[in-house]
């Protein structure tokens, strides 16, 4: 039935009415008054941004094409996947080199962090690029107003209309049996607006481990999303906004059991999250006092027998603002509370925070924050971010920035972290064990950097990051339990990005990333390329046709047991055509050379794959 629906859309493509005029879009290419949220939770141009950003518009999320966000932020500089078999399976998104927990991801505001988790990180796998209109990621530690524990930020933000309103119906089938289906309709006015958005991304897979040699059969997953968001102007000063946002998936994987592994595996997810923020704006200041909540709950079943189950949430109220003192002088400040339960195990943690931003002969920018932080279960911590920016003016005809920002934070060891030492016992004899107490790890983030921009037609990017990372928490298997390290974890690099209008209809971009990243041992971080690489172009020899293709490459790769990956490149490509007005239709080729690679040691990834569909929008 569902294969018939998907025809039936693409037959109907060619016949669709028009229903609005189609427009030439604005270079990708970073400026120098380019937006950026991410950096400061406040809207800044980026010649005032002295930490390390990338940005990714709806037109750029849907060249790409890709369903799960996580391999579009594979071009993405500093970032590495990995991902255990194909759709929806575990994926760990990398930045610098760090456990992908560290970094913080939110929705339209929403933290949609797991409670339950073993280091609390967000399900990344669970997130489609469907029905995203903005995506900004903050690389690096210097995410203190978001929290003293975020070693980067992953902000995504739907779709939002100036004005009007715009509908969308899109569907999309391909390999694997893979069926992609969305609905979205958004509006605003004056005083209202509104989005809403029903997505399903639904595939049968292929066979999630090398080490099933017995059943070898496919493993599927199914992914259903709602999200809703309405906004209300009540007048110039104040808008209340409520967010409300449902993902249900659920999946087969392979090597699930804990004495005797099985390939028979099943998972169930869900996650409902919501938001009521009410925002005052006045002449010089602006005010928003939000209200969060994220409940979350997994289920594993082995052989048809549920062998594990998780449920926690997570509540946040928090009254943020900014004040301006002149036009070159500012502050933003917070007060948040944060409740974190999982299962009968519960936490809170008080914050505060404020930062200073200054701005000098419209060429220097400066920002001095401080936050404090009080944990009910390991007491208070105070973390610190400095950057400064300054601006070379008719460099070769464009602009040079030169950049530094310096963080320090802290993270408390998870509830199950916590929990696990607390409880654990010996298998054989029943009895407990003796593992340590743990305190919480405490970082230092530093960003050194070069920017060029010359218009809309050339970016160059340079940084050099250096991180550190003291009383790491990780897991010991000789222990069966987690451990502190006794020394320092780092990662330390460069990060190197060009961006270049060739020609009117030819963009070209190409990132380089190399990450020393090593634990306290001195041992390399697992899963953590020394050298990571993109080089993509974007040809628009009309407004209606595009052409996307990028090659990503990965070397020098070791895995948790110490083992050498080989290293690997990967080459996509997509074209989407508009036929009408209302009308596009697109195709999508993944790995087109086959590459045969391994990301974790067990486990498989897609060969070769195609996919096509069609979107209507009007």
């Amino acid at each position: 039935m569902k294969k018939s629906i998907l025809s039936l859309a693409v037959l109907s493509a060619v016949s669709a009415p028009s229903f609005a005029e189609s427009t030439v879009t604005e270079s990708s290419i970073p400026d120098l008054e380019t937006v950026v949220v991410v950096s400061s939770r406040q809207g800044e141009p980026l010649r005032q941004v002295a930490t390390s950003v990338t940005v990714l518009d709806e037109e750029q999320l849907k060249e790409r094409g890709l369903v799960s966000l996580a391999d579009v932020l594979r071009s993405v500089p500093s970032v590495s996947v990995t991902n255990t078999g194909g759709m929806g399976k575990t994926t760990s998104l990398r930045v610098r080199g760090e456990s992908g927990f560290r970094t913080l991801v939110q929705i339209d505001g929403i933290d949609i962090s797991d409670p339950t988790g073993l280091q609390a990180g967000a399900h990344i796998e669970h997130i489609m690029s469907s029905n995203l209109q903005r995506v900004e990621l903050l690389r690096g530690p210097q995410g203190m107003l978001y929290g003293a524990d975020a070693g980067g930020v992953l902000d995504i933000s739907t779709r939002r209309e100036g004005e009007g309103q715009r509908f969308e119906l899109s569907a999309e089938g391909g390999s694997f049996d893979t069926e992609r289906y969305n609905a979205s309709a958004s509006g605003a006015n004056e005083t209202l607006d509104y989005f809403v958005s029903a997505a399903v991304a639904e595939t049968d897979g292929f066979n999630t481990s090398s080490y099933d040699t017995e059943l070898k059969d496919d493993d599927g997953y199914d992914n259903e999303t709602l999200h809703g968001r309405v906004g209300w102007n009540i007048s110039e000063q104040w808008r209340l906004e409520a967010v409300a946002r449902d993902t249900d998936a659920s999946g087969e994987y392979d090597r699930c059991g804990w004495f005797v592994l099985h390939d028979d595996c099943n998972f169930e997810f869900s996650q409902e999250s919501a938001r009521v923020s009410l925002a005052h704006k006045g002449e010089d200041s602006q005010q928003e006092l939000a209200y969060t909540r994220s409940e979350l709950q997994r289920t594993y079943i082995d052989e048809g027998v549920t062998s594990y189950e998780a449920e926690g949430d997570i509540e946040k109220l928090n009254l943020m603002g900014s004040h301006g003192f002149s036009r070159e002088h500012g502050v933003v400040y917070g007060v948040e509370h944060r409740e974190d339960t999982s299962g009968d195990l519960d936490r809170d943690q008080w914050a505060v925070y404020s930062e200073y931003q200054g701005s000098y002969a419209d060429k220097a920018y400066i920002t001095l924050g401080l936050r404090h932080d009080n944990n009910s279960d390991f007491g208070s911590y105070n973390s610190f971010r400095a950057s400064s920016a300054y601006l070379f003016e008719g460099v070769a005809n464009g602009t040079v920035k030169i950049k530094s920002s310096y963080g320090t934070g802290f993270r408390a060891p998870s509830l199950y972290e916590v929990n696990h030492n607390a409880t654990a016992f010996d298998w054989l004899t029943f009895t407990p064990l003796e593992l340590p107490s743990l305190k919480p790890e405490e970082s230092q983030g530093l960003d050194l950097g070069v920017e060029y921009f010359n218009e809309d037609a050339l970016y160059l990017e340079f940084v050099l990051f250096d991180q550190v990372i003291e009383n790491e928490i990780g897991w010991n298997g000789d222990a069966f339990g987690y451990l502190q390290s006794s020394g320092t974890s780092k990662s330390r690099g460069v990060e190197l990005v060009a961006e270049t209008q060739v020609t009117d209809t030819l963009l070209l971009s190409a990132n380089y990333t190399y990450t020393d990243a090593e634990e306290a041992d001195d041992s390399p971080r697992a899963r953590s390329p020394k050298h990571l690489a993109n080089l993509g172009f974007t040809y628009k020899p009309t407004s209606d046709l595009s052409l996307v293709m990028n090659l990503r490459s990965s070397a020098d790769v070791v895995d948790s047991d110490g083992t050498s990956l080989d290293d690997y490149q990967v080459l996509d490509a997509s074209v989407r055509y508009q036929l009408n007005n209302s009308t596009t239709v697109f195709v999508r080729g993944e790995n087109l050379t086959d590459e045969d690679y391994v990301e974790v040691t067990g486990y498989n990834t897609a060969g070769l794959a195609g996919y096509a569909g069609v979107e209507f929008s009007f």
